[in-house]
């Protein structure tokens, strides 16, 4: 570890080793750690035991696991995110929660990201105080998966990515709402943060707000590209190229194209198009949002450019067809 980090973090965290890789054990069960681009260097920010500690030094991005669950999220600008051997490009929107069996890290390239360590036992409490019916739903369910002591050894994680500006907008009241309970001293702050958390949680598992999909690293060669490709398209509603699919994966987007018709049956352009209208669909039939601020969030140049491309593919403008479907 970078000895000027080194330094500042150890009244924090303890680092052991483990599996020839450091493993970061935070010494509380709920942290909050920033980290952001400024001037070639990192400014780091830590808020935990109702203390805010900052300080500027150069980027640690050395693989690690940890003995907590980590929420990654990225606040603005693009993170590299190593995932064992294989990277992934997040931007402003988009993260991942990490199960402690994973080695990770992050590079910022211009950035400005989130880390949230949560512990298991701190997990399993909120998950304890959840009515047996939450357990079906998605997030829940793969948390619940994991502390089931023949699936802790699993290597799976959940990535999302926010669909529309009020998902933003909502993630980020709650972060800033569990870093201020972290930050104070007062009477109830812990049932305050695990409420809190608990609602973050089941924010993320609202599809019409965040797109959620539980990434699988031990699975064969051709599932892992296709499972890869095909949430790439929809963390980003449909609205990517090949060349941005190339970038990501590294593979030519002809091959990819042949693996996505072997096994769903359809092209990378026909997936696309499905998920911008299964999106677009869902939007209108579940939320107050206005066409603008859909075409928007799908990516479209213009309001009339949605409704066009909307009409030619239903036959109904957004608004019949909110009509007909609320």
């Amino acid at each position: 570890m970078n000895k000027q980090i080194d330094k500042r973090l150890t009244q924090l965290e303890d680092t052991i080793s483990t599996n020839n890789v450091p493993t970061i054990d935070n010494k509380a069960p709920l942290v909050l750690f920033y980290k952001k681009t400024v001037e070639g260097k990192i400014l780091y920010i830590n808020v935990q035991n109702h203390k805010i500690e900052s300080f500027v030094a150069e980027e640690y991005s050395q693989m690690h696991q940890n003995t907590s669950f980590e929420l990654f999220y990225v606040l603005s600008g693009k993170v590299i995110k190593r995932i064992e051997d294989k990277e992934y490009i997040y931007t402003s929107g988009q993260g991942c929660l990490l199960n402690r069996r994973i080695t990770h890290a992050e590079v910022l390239e211009d950035g400005y990201l989130l880390i949230l360590n949560i512990s298991e036992d701190f997990l399993k409490d909120i998950l304890d105080s959840l009515p047996h019916q939450q357990y079906k739903r998605k997030l829940f369910e793969f948390l619940t998966h994991y502390f089931q002591q023949e699936n802790n050894w699993q290597r799976r994680y959940i990535e999302f990515a926010s669909t529309t500006n009020s998902a933003i907008s909502q993630i980020q009241d709650f972060l800033e709402a569990i870093q201020l309970e972290l930050a104070q001293n007062k009477v109830g702050t812990e049932y305050f943060q695990k409420g809190y958390v608990l609602r973050l949680l089941d924010l993320l598992q609202n599809p019409n707000l965040f797109y959620l999909n539980i990434v699988n690293i031990d699975l064969n060669k051709e599932d892992y590209l296709v499972s890869r490709l095909i949430s790439l398209i929809e963390m980003s509603n449909g609205n990517i190229t090949r060349k941005e699919i190339d970038n990501q994966l590294h593979y030519n987007p002809e091959y990819l194209n042949r693996l996505l018709k072997k096994h769903n049956g359809c092209t990378i352009t026909t997936y696309a198009k499905d998920i911008k209208m299964r999106q677009a669909k869902r939007l209108l039939e579940n939320t107050d949002l206005k066409i603008a601020a859909i075409a928007e969030a799908l990516g479209f140049s213009t309001e009339n450019y949605f409704y066009r491309y909307f009409k030619d593919n239903t036959g109904i403008s957004p608004n019949q067809y909110r009509q007909e479907n609320r």
